[in-house]
């Protein structure tokens, strides 16, 4: 049997079997996401109901989302409204767990798709129709720091990663140390671990470079794209790890933040998530902020904030290409949300993804204030108050430019992706250790695809 017919066959045999014993359902719109700051969640649920007056029954789910999420879809528990991530997008909607917005009767559906991003708008659509409304989204970004780099000589970052190399064996051979006195042994730090949503760094670095690695019906070029530019990527983190001995080994183990290792000074330089700028540039959180202000008589009290890490263009192989990585989280209807709910359903899912009442993208606004998570509308990055907020940590002109340059994923919209997850992250982790060469190893992924391509067929 196909993967898509088992997913859906499971759905309707589920559903026959539960008939009968379903719990009694809460008032008002059900609603669930991931257990990420969920007080602040119903903040902005509150804000919702006193605005339209539209109860809402809200519900974090702990643990491993992804897997209870499914459980919840296949068993049609009561469930209405709720995040999903780009990761998992094509699989939902495939198996016929999300719902369409673009089709609810009797509502009047009037987004501004000119002013969202459009890797965002991409990442939220199937096949032409539209599922999704952004609830955050963020780029990666390369950081490096700017007091080593002026003690090693350097005025500014690389550009290549061939100058990357140059530039961090001098770093390296300047014999530079954190503010804790630790020596920097390895002035560049990655993140390869494993991880659902991980491996950022490696879809950064070939983006950066214009790699292409699947086709428009998602079959994959590598390791013979153009230049063989992918095969070149992980030849060059191969050396760094392994013959130059600039890039941190534990980047293959690392924590998949890896804002502390940087914010302590570890590292010169490093590919983190955009939102993490604002945090390794705070000195209440940045041993290297801490340092560089207090150094320079600036007390406590009067300056939180200082540009020691400092944003770049990702480097690439050849001068002249740019990209970075984009991703996308997102609000969606659950196709098993109930009929009297839809038009409710959407107008939540409308004010946390979009617009409030005021016509004020408050959701975003609010999330970008308290805790600097990106957003997808374009406008915002004009707004006075969101300007003036991001210049004490970051470059707003810069985040601009990349968040325009950013792509998904090139294979997220393959039912198949999350397998792809699964089978992929190992056979690079094999590269980096040297235990397989980057052709062999992309050969491998290559082969992989194919099948998992005719499994969903």
């Amino acid at each position: 049997m196909q993967r898509r017919t088992f997913l859906k066959t499971s759905a309707l045999t589920t559903l026959g079997l539960a008939a009968g014993c379903a719990p009694a359902q809460p008032p008002g719109v059900i609603f669930k996401g991931w257990a990420y700051e969920p007080d602040l969640v119903r903040q902005n649920v509150d804000r919702f109901v006193q605005q339209t007056g539209i109860p809402v029954a809200y519900q974090s789910v702990s643990g491993n989302y992804h897997d209870k999420m499914v459980a919840l879809f296949v068993s049609r528990t009561p469930l209405d409204c709720c995040y999903v991530r780009d990761d998992d997008f094509a699989e939902w909607v495939e198996a016929g767990w999300l719902r369409p917005y673009d089709d609810i009767p009797d509502i009047d559906i009037n987004i501004d798709e000119d002013d969202i991003f459009p890797y965002n708008l991409e990442s939220m659509t199937y096949q032409g129709r539209r599922y999704g409304l952004p609830y955050y989204t963020d780029i990666s970004i390369w950081v490096y720091n700017h007091d080593m780099l002026q003690a090693a000589g350097f005025d500014r970052s690389p550009t290549t990663l061939d100058e990357l190399t140059e530039q961090a064996v001098k770093v390296k051979e300047a014999g530079l140390r954190a503010p804790d006195g630790l020596p920097l042994d390895y002035p560049i730090t990655l993140n390869f671990r494993q991880s659902p949503t991980g491996f950022n760094t490696w879809w950064a670095l070939n983006f950066a470079s214009e790699v292409e690695l699947f086709d428009d019906e998602f079959n994959p070029i590598f390791p013979d794209d153009k230049d063989q530019r992918a095969e070149r990527i992980l030849q060059w983190l191969v050396d760094g790890i392994n013959k130059h001995r600039i890039i941190d080994p534990n980047s293959l183990t690392a924590n998949s933040s890896l804002r502390y290792s940087i914010g302590a000074g570890r590292q010169a330089y490093g590919l983190i998530d955009k939102y993490d700028l604002e945090w390794i540039n705070n000195r209440r959180n940045s041993a290297v902020v801490q340092a560089h202000l207090k150094k320079r008589g600036v007390p406590q009290d009067e300056q939180s904030y200082a540009k020691v890490l400092r944003m770049a263009p990702v480097p690439s192989l050849e001068p002249g290409l740019r990209g970075t990585l984009g991703w996308t989280r997102m609000y969606s209807l659950a196709a098993q949300c109930r009929p009297d709910k839809v038009a409710e359903a959407w107008r939540l899912m409308n004010f946390l993804g979009y617009k409030d009442a005021d016509g004020d993208y408050y959701t975003a606004r609010h999330w970008f204030k308290l805790r600097g998570l990106g957003f997808a509308f374009k406008s915002l990055l004009d707004d006075p108050d969101i300007i003036a907020q991001t210049q004490l940590w970051g470059d707003v002109d810069l985040i601009k430019e990349q968040a325009n340059y950013a792509r998904a994923r090139t294979n997220i919209m393959a039912p198949w992706f999350s397998d792809f997850t699964l089978y992929y992250q190992p056979e690079i982790q094999k590269v980096l250790l040297g235990q397989q060469s980057p052709r062999e190893g992309l050969g491998r992924i290559n082969k992989r695809c194919r099948e998992l391509k005719r499994e969903w067929s």
